[in-house]
C-alpha cells in the first residue's frame, strides 16, 4: 500500500464511520453498552469522529465527544514511560530486582527476584491482583508474600499487581507520586489539556456516566438492563487516566510521531516520547499478549505480544500497537498502525469486561485499510449477537435434544425460523440463543440465566454444559448412577465480595471437577476455572501448574464452606443460589 495523504486519510475516516453509523447505533443493543465516540486519528489529529448512544441513560442525555472517559489499563502505557524516563536519567535500571530497590522485600524470595523488565511486560509470574484496596501502597504491602510463579522460561501473565509495584518503584526512586510524573512529563507537553492523572470525586461530572448490568449475579445478554456503575477515586498505576477522544488523539499523534522519528516535542525542545523510547518499549517482547477479538470478516491479527505498557501487533503487512482499557463503568481500545499512519480510538461507558469497543475498533481499522487499499469495503449493519443459521459456520451448534446427566431432563436447539434466530427450549419455556464475542453462549431463557452455556463438539458427544450439568446427545451419553448421589463438596456454592472489579463467582462441581465461574466483572475470568488443591484448603485458581493464583477456603460450618480468600481478597457465601 502506497503511503496515503492527510486528505485521502480525512476522506476515507469519514466515508468508513459515515457507512458504519447503523452498525454502532446497532451495537448498543446487543452489548451493555449505551454510548461512545469513536474517533480516526493521525499525526496531525482527529481525521473524523463519531459520537452514538447516550451518556448519561436515566437524562437520555446524548452522547459528546467532550466527555471524559476512564481508560483503565491503557493508562500502563503512562506508567511505563514514566519509569523509562528515570532509566533514561539513570536513577533506575531495567534489571535491577525488587530486593534490591525495596528494602521490605526478601532476596530469597519468589517477590525479591523479580525485575522491573518483567514487571514492564507481564513476564514476572505474578499474579493478576485483587485490587482489594484503595491505594497500591497497601495493595503492594498486603501482597508481598503472593505466589510468584517460576520465571524461566518467560511466560505472558498479565498482572495488575505487577504495575502497582511499578508506582511503587516511581515513587522510591523520584520521592514523587506517579500521578504527578504522569500529568507533568507527559499529559502537559503531548497537550492532552483535559486528560486527568488521577480521577477524584469532583471530576465525576465531566465524565460520561459508567454503567453495568444491573445484575451482577448472572451473565448479561441482550436486552438486559444496566444500572450506574460504582464511581470510586484512582490514581492507580495500573489505570489512573481519565481522557477524552481530543486527549486520545493527541496520544496517538505521539506514538506514531515517535515511530517514524518524528516525535512532539515539550517546550525546551525535548522529546516527549523519543524515537529511542519508543523502540525500547515496542521491542521487549512477551511470548504473547493480550487476548484479539475480531467480528466477522475482519482481517487476521497474526501476532500480537506484550511489549513495555503496549501490545505489539502484525496486522497482515502492517505493524500495529494497541491497548484495552477496562474500568468499573468504562471500556476502551486504541489501536496504532504505524505502517498506514493512523489510529483507532473507542472509547464507551460500558463496564471493562463488555468487548464492544475492541470489536468496533477492529472493524473500523480495518475498513480504513480498505479504502486506502481501493478493496471493496464490508457492508456491516449490525453486530447481532443471536445464533442463526446463516452464523452456524462460526459457532457450529446443532440443532436437536440434549439430555441432561439423569436423563429426566431435556434442553432442545431448535434450528432458526424464516431466518431468525435459534432458540432453545427447555421445561416448556424458549428463549433466543446468543453467541458471545468471546466465544460462550447465553440464552434469555428466565430458566437458564444462572451460568453461561458452553458448546463442545466431540462427535457423538456434542453439546452443551450450563453449570454442574452437562447436556449431551442420547447417543453420546454415558450414565454413573453413584455420582448422582455424592454429597456435594464443601465448596460449593455462590460467593460474593464488595469488590466493584470482581463482586462474585459460584464454585460448582462437574465430574469430580471443581471449577470456578464468574458471571461477569473487569477481572473475572471469562471463562471456566479448574480449581486444585495444592496443600490442604489451599488451591490453585487454573489447571496450570504454573500459574500463581490462589483461593485459600476459610472455616466449615454445617459442612459448607462460610469464606473465601482469593489472592487476598475475601468473599463469603451467601444465601441466594
Amino acid at each position: 500500500m502506497s503511503v496515503s495523504t492527510r486528505q485521502q486519510r480525512a476522506q476515507f475516516a469519514s466515508e468508513t464511520l459515515a457507512s458504519l453509523g447503523q452498525l454502532v447505533e446497532d451495537a448498543t443493543a446487543h452489548f451493555s453498552m449505551p454510548g461512545g465516540v469513536i474517533s480516526v486519528v493521525d499525526r496531525g489529529g482527529i481525521l473524523d469522529e463519531l459520537s452514538f448512544g447516550l451518556a448519561n441513560v436515566e437524562c437520555s442525555t446524548p452522547m459528546d465527544p467532550r466527555y471524559r472517559f476512564e481508560i483503565g489499563s491503557i493508562s500502563k502505557l503512562f506508567t511505563s514511560l514514566v519509569v523509562n524516563r528515570l532509566v533514561d536519567e539513570g536513577r533506575l535500571d531495567l534489571d535491577e530486582t525488587l530486593a534490591q530497590i525495596f528494602e521490605w522485600v526478601d532476596a530469597s524470595s519468589g517477590l525479591g527476584r523479580v525485575s522491573v523488565r518483567r514487571l514492564l511486560n507481564h513476564t514476572s509470574g505474578m499474579s493478576v491482583g485483587a485490587d482489594t484496596l484503595a491505594d497500591d501502597a497497601g495493595e503492594v504491602w498486603h501482597s508481598r508474600h503472593c505466589v510468584v510463579a517460576p520465571d524461566s522460561p518467560a511466560r505472558f501473565h498479565y498482572s495488575n499487581l505487577g504495575y502497582l509495584v511499578l508506582g511503587e518503584i516511581v515513587r522510591e526512586r523520584s520521592g514523587r507520586r506517579l500521578a504527578e510524573l504522569v500529568r507533568e512529563q507527559f499529559l502537559g507537553p503531548l497537550k492532552m489539556d483535559r486528560a486527568l492523572a488521577e480521577v477524584s470525586f469532583a471530576d465525576q461530572a465531566s465524565l460520561a456516566t459508567g454503567y453495568w448490568p444491573a445484575r451482577p449475579d448472572r451473565p448479561w445478554a441482550p436486552g438486559d438492563p444496566l444500572s450506574p456503575a460504582t464511581f470510586f477515586e484512582v490514581d492507580s498505576a495500573s489505570g489512573n487516566v481519565a481522557a477524552t477522544s481530543s486527549d486520545m488523539a493527541a496520544l496517538v499523534g505521539a506514538l506514531l510521531g515517535a515511530a517514524t522519528n518524528d516525535p512532539v516535542l515539550d517546550a525546551e525542545g525535548r522529546a516527549v516520547i523519543s524515537r529511542a523510547t519508543f523502540d525500547r518499549i515496542t521491542q521487549d517482547l512477551a511470548p504473547s499478549g493480550e487476548p484479539v477479538y475480531l467480528a466477522g470478516g475482519v482481517r487476521a491479527v497474526e501476532s500480537s505480544r506484550y511489549a513495555m505498557g503496549i501490545n505489539v501487533e502484525q496486522v497482515g503487512a502492517h505493524r500495529c500497537v494497541s491497548h484495552g482499557g477496562g474500568m468499573v463503568g468504562y471500556s476502551t481500545f486504541m489501536l496504532v498502525d504505524c505502517t498506514a499512519e493512523l489510529g483507532v480510538v473507542v472509547m464507551t461507558n460500558a463496564n471493562g469486561d463488555t468487548l464492544g469497543a475492541h470489536l468496533l475498533a477492529r472493524i473500523v481499522h480495518d475498513d480504513v485499510l480498505r479504502r486506502l487499499e481501493h478493496a471493496e469495503p464490508i457492508a456491516r449493519t449490525s453486530l447481532d449477537l443471536s445464533v442463526r443459521a446463516d452464523n452456524v459456520a462460526v459457532h457450529c451448534v446443532e440443532p436437536g435434544t440434549y439430555w441432561g446427566d439423569d436423563f429426566e431432563e431435556s434442553l432442545e436447539v431448535l434450528d432458526a425460523r424464516d431466518g431468525g434466530a435459534m432458540h432453545v427450549r427447555y421445561r416448556a419455556l424458549e428463549g433466543r440463543l446468543f453467541h458471545l464475542p468471546n466465544g460462550r453462549f447465553v440464552t434469555e431463557h428466565p430458566q437458564l440465566r444462572r451460568f453461561h452455556l458452553d458448546w463442545s463438539a466431540h462427535d457423538a458427544s456434542a453439546g452443551f454444559t450450563y453449570g454442574p450439568t452437562t447436556f449431551r446427545r442420547a447417543e453420546g451419553r454415558e450414565t454413573n448412577a453413584a455420582s448422582f448421589s455424592a454429597p456435594p463438596h464443601a465448596l460449593v456454592g455462590h460467593y460474593r465480595s464488595f469488590s466493584p472489579w470482581y463482586p462474585e463467582f459460584r464454585i460448582i462441581e462437574r465430574s469430580a471437577t471443581l471449577l470456578l465461574v464468574a458471571p461477569g466483572g473487569v477481572e473475572a475470568p471469562s471463562d471456566e476455572v479448574v480449581l486444585v488443591e495444592v496443600e490442604p484448603g489451599v488451591y490453585r485458581v487454573g489447571d496450570d501448574p504454573w500459574l500463581p493464583e490462589r483461593l485459600i477456603a476459610g472455616p466449615v460450618r454445617a459442612s459448607q464452606v462460610v469464606s473465601v480468600n482469593r489472592d487476598g481478597c475475601l468473599y463469603s457465601r451467601v444465601f441466594s443460589p
